[in-house]
């Protein structure tokens, strides 16, 4: 009996507990919560992230995200902003973002994340600051995500073939973080004095372990436009205003619209054999414009679908319809495809159409 009683008390604790938290966690963001008043009074808000190494973890690498969060729509898009940008281009002396960062660095990083985000508004071409911002180096966010392997592993890579596999490896870093644990909360809450961010302990807490999970919002991950001149990466103005303008400030609406008119590039990067030509087949039959198609000299582990034109919603049903696919927003309104499909060594569903026809051509000669 006194044993009963004191699992009853402990367990009327526990509830008690819970319910204290819920309420106190409610009344914050009632009356507290900066985060919540902005998502509530603005249909965008937009964050920074500056992710950059130290002596003991990734010394040198700069990662530099731009994120807007359309209510309306319920999409969030993120910028990965090419720290290889040429910045100053004093003759003999050019300096890229990751150049100049990593120089001021050494003398304050409250001064090198300052200059960063000033070159940055240079870059976009404005000078409206962020809503919210949050600076933080490897080493602590490898703390925060309780030195969780296969995160350190996704991170860790910073050689690549080329842009594709780097975007894609940042793409997966991203999602990663953003579907972290609630556990994380406790390392966020011992960690938080390493951060440089305006955004409070609590409302960090609350946006890393619930505000993102419980809207959902479709993820628009984008690649910065730049143009290399004689292998060096600049800033490509036009581009990029036309990017803003179209993609990152645009309401996009999720719609079911004709894909007749989207001109379409398949290159099968798996090394399996025809499988672009399968997959043009197979896209065709789903009513998709494909105009060309090839074989790639990189393999791909992963198949990636690039968006060239802003045809976002229509790249979304590419992905779908063949069942895996990472959509990267990829802007150049010289192109000449709207979209172009990498099938990468994932792709298996003509795989298992193959064999579906192989079992109905069995069962015919039977």
């Amino acid at each position: 009996m006194i044993k009963n009683k004191i699992i009853r008390s402990f367990l009327y604790l526990v509830v008690l507990s819970i319910i204290s938290m819920l309420l106190f966690t409610y009344i914050y963001v009632i009356k507290y919560d900066a985060v919540k008043k902005k998502l509530k009074s603005k249909n965008y808000t937009n964050c920074s992230v500056l992710l950059y190494g130290t002596e003991k973890l990734f010394p040198g690498r700069v990662d530099a995200y731009n994120i807007l969060y359309d209510k309306k729509s319920n999409i969030l898009k993120i910028v990965s902003i090419n720290t290889k940008i040429i910045i100053s281009k004093k003759k003999g002396n050019e300096k890229t973002l990751n150049d100049l960062f990593n120089n001021d660095k050494k003398k304050n990083i409250n001064t090198a994340i300052k200059n960063f985000h000033l070159n940055l508004q240079k870059i976009f071409d404005t000078t409206s600051k962020f809503d919210f911002y949050i600076n933080i180096n490897f080493e602590t966010l490898e703390n925060i995500t309780w030195k969780n392997k296969h995160l350190k592993f996704i991170i860790s890579k910073n050689s690549f073939e080329n842009e594709d596999l780097e975007s894609l490896n940042r793409f997966e870093m991203i999602e990663y973080l953003i579907h972290l644990m609630p556990y994380t909360a406790i390392k966020i809450y011992k960690n938080y004095s390493l951060l440089n961010t305006n955004i409070s302990k609590m409302s960090l807490i609350l946006s890393s372990i619930l505000r993102l999970k419980l809207s959902k919002p479709i993820v628009l991950f984008c690649i910065l436009p730049v143009k290399h001149v004689n292998g060096k990466v600049e800033y490509n103005k036009h581009n990029i205003a036309d990017f803003l303008r179209t993609i990152y400030y645009a309401n996009l609406i999720i719609d079911d619209s004709d894909s007749k008119n989207i001109k379409i590039n398949v290159k099968n990067a798996s090394k399996k054999p025809r499988m672009a030509e399968k997959i043009v087949w197979f896209l065709r039959a789903n009513s998709f414009d494909v105009l060309d198609w090839s074989n790639h000299p990189i393999t791909y582990n992963k198949t990636l679908i690039k968006d060239h034109k802003g045809n976002f919603m229509q790249a979304l049903k590419i992905a779908k319809a063949l069942k895996n696919g990472k959509v990267i927003i990829s802007y150049d309104k010289k192109f000449c495809h709207d979209i172009s499909i990498f099938i990468g060594k994932d792709c298996v569903i003509y795989d298992e159409l193959d064999k579906i026809n192989q079992k109905r051509y069995k069962k015919s000669i039977l």
